[in-house]
């Protein structure tokens, strides 16, 4: 039986040797690379294709697995032989969309051995004249043993990234758009994105290394597999959003709903979550789930003939974001304190908290409040903390509730709440304990099953 199929396989993986060398440091400006995967994610067994661009003479592949092992959160589980450097085309940029494809030559074909354990993986790129980058990459195996569903948020990485000409948010160099109207898997993330990681260092590896050290068996899974297999956080007992997961098809969004109303549990630990609608579409090479588009107005071709996918916000098409995450996203560029509301909460037991305790600079860099008429009758508000969206002020929430299924649906409403669980990046150590305490009782509570009937919602009222 392979161990990934047997209960406690995650405290396992992590007892063994991790290594801090998945690491960038500072790189030699000549030693250029950068690079992208085929897919989003791979089955153990497969075989991806990765595209890479050095003019250095020769490269290698590091893949680690990234977890907590012992805190230095990667394990190296294979390495390429050295392989010729290649100097790969310009990209291919469509003018009417502002979409960029880096259609290149495959550099090397990524064997995903049998013995790869599921998980969130970075793929180091090394080039022999002192550069390196990552290109991270999902391993999913739905038969593995897991009490918790993980869930990468490509999709919305890479509405941000703006390599080769734009992102949905931004244009440098191609004149005549602001943004683009679609965007491509088919391009390295830009190096300026956290070498090329996106959000998956400040996101979400801290929770990843989080749940790992807890030793709760975890599935993983990125936001274009639920896309493209609805049921699949079905399958288990919770669904976990990280920091900043933003970008759902209709898919995507009836496929957390399905699963809530079955007794799945939500974890949003982050904020601004499905709040805007997506396609995915294929690549210009007919590959199945390689675009994604989002026009955000009525220029939308489709609203002629299929009004309920236009690509606006969900709650301009009659389905605000709290009706799912309970509260929804307030403003950007936000720096604020949280404010401890219900300090006898059960998401608080251990933290030591106190009613109207305040764990500074945890609110930010967007931040989640309950929607008055929106958000369910019976949430519990866990925060209540002062913020300006720009100079109006608000308030940002952090919640839970419960439905009629028995799932319990928990929202931090920060961004920032993720990498608070390591003091680094946005949080001081002051605030960790805290944070952890209460991270921790959500993943275990959710891990055991329906939250609701043990922890039900209502015990706080919105005032």
């Amino acid at each position: 039986v392979r161990r990934t199929r047997l209960a406690g396989w995650v405290a396992a993986e992590n007892a063994r040797s991790g290594t801090d060398a998945w690491k960038i440091g500072a790189t030699v400006p000549l030693g250029w690379i950068e690079g992208y995967a085929r897919s989003t994610s791979a089955r153990p067994g497969e075989s991806v294709p990765l595209y890479v661009d050095t003019a250095a003479p020769s490269f290698s592949v590091e893949a680690y697995r990234m977890g907590f092992y012992g805190g230095k959160q990667g394990r190296l589980v294979w390495t390429s032989p050295p392989l010729p450097g290649l100097r790969q085309p310009p990209p291919t940029v469509d003018a009417a969309t502002g979409m960029a494809e880096a259609r290149w030559t495959p550099s090397i074909t990524l064997p995903v051995g049998d013995d790869w354990p599921p998980g969130s993986y970075l793929l180091k790129l090394v080039s022999s004249a002192g550069g390196a980058s990552y290109v991270p990459i999902t391993v999913r195996d739905d038969e593995a043993r897991a009490d918790v569903l993980f869930m990468n948020a490509v999709t919305t990485w890479q509405a941000y990234n703006q390599w080769g000409a734009c992102s949905l948010y931004a244009c440098g160099g191609l004149k005549g758009r602001s943004r683009a109207v679609k965007v491509s898997f088919d391009r390295p993330y830009a190096r300026q994105f956290n070498d090329g990681s996106a959000d998956f260092l400040d996101h979400e590896l801290p929770l990843v290394s989080f749940v790992e050290e807890l030793g709760i068996d975890t599935a993983y899974a990125t936001s274009v597999d639920v896309h493209e297999t609805p049921g699949l956080p079905g399958r288990y007992r919770a669904a976990l959003s990280l920091g900043h997961d933003e970008y759902y098809s209709r898919r995507m969004r009836q496929a957390l709903v399905d699963a809530r109303n079955a007794g799945v549990n939500l974890a949003f630990f982050g904020a601004n979550a499905v709040y805007r609608h997506i396609r995915i579409e294929a690549a210009s090479d007919g590959r199945a789930d390689r675009v994604i588009v989002n026009h955000r107005d009525s220029k939308d071709p489709v609203a002629a003939t299929d009004p309920s996918e236009i690509t606006t916000e969900w709650r301009k098409q009659q389905a605000p974001e709290a009706e799912l995450v309970g509260i929804q996203y307030l403003c950007a560029n936000v720096s604020a304190d949280l404010v401890v509301r219900s300090p006898a909460s059960w998401v608080w037991a251990g933290s030591g908290v106190r009613d109207g305790q305040v764990l500074r600079g945890l609110i930010g860099n967007e931040a989640d409040g309950m929607a008055r008429g929106i958000s369910p009758a019976n949430l519990d508000l866990l925060a209540s903390s002062p913020v300006y969206c720009g100079k109006t002020p608000s308030q940002a929430n952090t919640s839970y509730y419960a439905v009629p299924s028995g799932a319990g649906v928990f929202a931090a409403g920060s961004i920032w709440w993720v990498c608070a669980l390591e003091a680094r990046y946005c949080s001081s150590p002051a605030n960790v304990g805290p944070v952890r305490a209460a991270t921790a009782n959500v993943l275990r509570a959710f891990a055991q099953g329906p939250a609701g009937a043990s922890h039900p919602s209502g015990v706080v009222r919105p005032t």
